[in-house]
């Protein structure tokens, strides 16, 4: 692979671009999943509480024009009396 590539050695980047002309069986995508989501969190060890946490949506809508992904992400912070968050309450 080229220096620049950033696919997986497990051929996860494969599995999850995912081909909308095969159709599932039985519910099971046999071409590949066309959405996956990654959670990054953070807790406090001392108590166990969550600190921080990042969800990342890199298959989140495909433009129709360019046939291409678009992501999107949410965040959040809870950390003492701070709590921030990207999306609305």
């Amino acid at each position: 692979a080229p220096a620049d590539s950033a696919a997986p050695a497990d051929s996860t980047n494969e599995y999850i671009g995912g081909r909308e002309d095969v159709a599932p069986v039985d519910g099971i995508a046999p071409a590949g999943l066309r959405s996956a989501l990654v959670l990054i969190g953070a807790y406090d060890r001392r108590t166990g509480c969550p600190v921080l946490g990042v969800i990342n949506e890199p298959f989140f809508r495909r433009d129709p024009l360019t046939r291409r992904w678009q992501g999107r992400y949410h965040w959040g912070v809870a950390y003492g009396d701070t709590r921030l968050s990207s999306l609305s309450p």
